[in-house]
């Protein structure tokens, strides 16, 4: 029976990273204060391309907010938002793509420990890409990281972890972006994973082919 990757048992591979460029902290910010952009799936553009790092036409699309000059030096950059349900990519600084997702089935902040069934908030980078029998591609993210280390350890120092048998859960991995094998949940925006990111099939296999190994991904509320 094939395995939900977010709840691999015993997965601590905390991935040390250096520390969220200004721009994307800035970026954090802006997602932040400014709420929900409007629905960019039918507003296509009629901008000029912009060009790739593989050479191919990365088509822009048009709509308030969505242009970040500041990061146009920035390369592919993923921001998911919990509270929209939306993940945007965005190119050297341009919104090039909008897909609807779904998260972990418990909504009540991000991430702590394995089996919680929440979605990280934070910054993280897609460490690994494969295909996979359920959800047609897997993107793994870097969870845990150092920041997350340290809410564990908090939380563990302040008795905030739960206890079963006297057994402290760890703090879980395997967390990243996938398909669905229960797409009416999908359609309805409904969370339903252990953690992960979850789009149509179709999408992640858009996505799994735009975006490299090393992109940055900000998980923010």
């Amino acid at each position: 029976m094939p395995h939900n990757p977010g709840t691999m048992p015993g997965t601590t591979h905390a991935t040390m990273r250096a520390l969220p460029s200004p721009a994307a902290v800035l970026l954090c910010a802006l997602i932040v204060l400014g709420g929900c952009v409007g629905d960019l799936r039918t507003r296509t553009a009629e901008h000029a391309p912009v060009a790739s790092s593989a050479g191919a036409a990365v088509r822009v699309l048009d709509a308030d907010s969505t242009k970040l000059p500041w990061a146009r030096n920035e390369g592919y950059f993923i921001v998911v938002s919990r509270s929209c349900k939306q993940l945007d990519v965005f190119y050297r600084g341009h919104l090039i793509r909008r897909f609807p997702v779904v998260f972990g089935r418990n909504t009540q902040g991000g991430k702590l420990y394995e089996g919680d069934r929440r979605t990280p908030n934070g910054f993280y980078a897609i460490i690994e890409k494969r295909k996979h029998a359920r959800w047609a591609r897997f993107m793994l993210l870097d969870y845990p990281n150092t920041s997350d280390l340290q809410r564990y350890s908090s939380a563990m120092a302040d008795g905030r972890l739960p206890l079963d048998d006297e057994h402290i859960p760890g703090i879980g991995g395997a967390i990243g972006i996938h398909g669905s094998d229960k797409h009416d949940l999908n359609a309805r925006g409904v969370d339903w994973t252990h953690g992960c990111i979850s789009m149509t099939n179709q999408a992640v296999v858009e996505l799994d082919t735009l975006v490299p190994v090393g992109t940055p991904v900000l998980i923010a509320e």
